[in-house]
């Protein structure tokens, strides 16, 4: 296995500082700190007493007063866990923190401000090779149709990305949007030094879009659907998806709350399946959720259900996803490319042996939800 960076408190936080920065809570406000954003929801389910409801039933540990759970903006299963009040029947009382792009959980988790989150494979996977300690328990869907994707003014007159040369592209770095980003160009025949790349938030995007500061963003909504009022898409994660480039969304557990409290992880991979279940059996009422979450239009917020690949419980221990505890899956594979990418790309050192990728994948709270 090759050498990975070890988590040393001061260090790695230098690490992400330098790179997994983006920006902070739900009105996107723009922050370069590991301190979680607002807390923009809570249950009610305190448990302010030891009693059997609230000690773990593996570990006999009693469970926290309260437990981080991060969401991210622009995330469809994010929404439909909030809005469909799914988080709040854990057992525990559960902080619902929102912040902006997986860079900025990857920082709170760090910090020790998140406990479990469902967010994009990109994040994760530079995460996992600068040594954070997290694993991942479960694949909410793969992204497709235009859930992330490369918009450009219409003023700027271009028809396809080979004529981004040149251009001022604006997308949050270490983010599934900027990998995308750079293997829309990469396919393009282009290189990240052949256009001007800004590291930018969603609301920094859309500022700096109505200023005409920027030619182009590759970016979720609701940024992207303030971007293509008078912009157009060039390519999008589905198109990517048809050459390859697959981008899951994945949930994490932090490593020490998870061996501590299993039982409360499972009860969050249990809360993910409803998402899939509602996604595959109400699909009208899971795109309500979305649109009233980003306070987006029903008709924008269909394709980040339909257009979106979303992965059912029992499918989550096939080959295709986790695997079995005994069989790793794909997951391991796709995390793998995307940090081997990020190397080749200069964003990381060096990408880790698959094995490391493999270790962090644990199945064991799929299983334990689905029995």
């Amino acid at each position: 296995m090759k050498t990975i960076k070890k988590l040393l408190s001061v260090s790695l936080l230098l690490v992400l500082g330098s790179f997994l920065i983006a920006c902070g809570n739900k009105s996107d406000t723009t922050t370069t700190t590991s301190t979680p954003a607002p807390t923009i929801a809570s249950s009610e389910a305190a448990t302010p007493e030891a009693t059997a409801e609230n000690v773990d039933a593996t570990t006999g540990e009693t469970y926290p007063d309260v437990i981080n759970i991060g969401v991210i903006e622009g995330g469809p299963e994010s929404a439909i866990l909030v809005q469909e009040k799914l988080l709040e029947n854990l057992g525990v009382k559960a902080n619902i923190v929102s912040y902006s792009a997986g860079t900025d959980i990857n920082n709170a988790v760090v910090s020790g401000d998140v406990d479990l989150a469902c967010f994009g494979s990109s994040p994760i996977a530079l995460g996992l090779a600068n040594g954070i300690n997290y694993k991942a328990v479960y694949v909410s869907y793969l992204e497709g149709g235009n859930i992330e994707a490369l918009v450009v003014k219409n003023s700027a007159g271009l028809n396809s990305v080979a004529e981004l040369k040149g251009k001022t592209i604006a997308t949050p770095f270490g983010t599934t949007s900027h990998y995308a980003l750079l293997n829309a160009l990469e396919l393009a025949g282009l290189s990240a030094s052949d256009v001007s790349l800004l590291d930018m938030g969603g609301a920094d995007i859309v500022a700096a879009w109505t200023r005409g500061d920027i030619d182009a963003t590759y970016i979720w909504s609701p940024a992207q659907d303030e971007c293509v009022k008078d912009g157009k898409i060039l390519t999008n994660d589905g198109e990517l998806a048809e050459q390859g480039i697959t981008i899951p969304e994945i949930a994490v557990a932090r490593n020490e709350f998870a061996e501590k409290y299993p039982t409360l992880v499972t009860a969050y991979v249990k809360a993910l399946i409803s998402v899939s279940d509602l996604v595959n059996n109400d699909p009208e009422k899971a795109t309500e959720d979305v649109a009233a979450w980003e306070g987006i239009s029903v008709d924008s917020a269909k394709g980040q259900v339909n257009d979106n690949i979303w992965i059912s419980g029992a499918d989550q221990l096939t080959g295709d996803y986790l695997g079995t505890a005994d069989s790793k899956g794909k997951l391991a594979d796709t995390l793998k490319t995307i940090a081997d990418f990020h190397a080749e790309q200069g964003n990381l050192g060096s990408s880790p042996d698959v094995s490391l990728f493999k270790d962090a994948i644990d199945t064991s709270y799929v299983e334990a939800a689905l029995k």
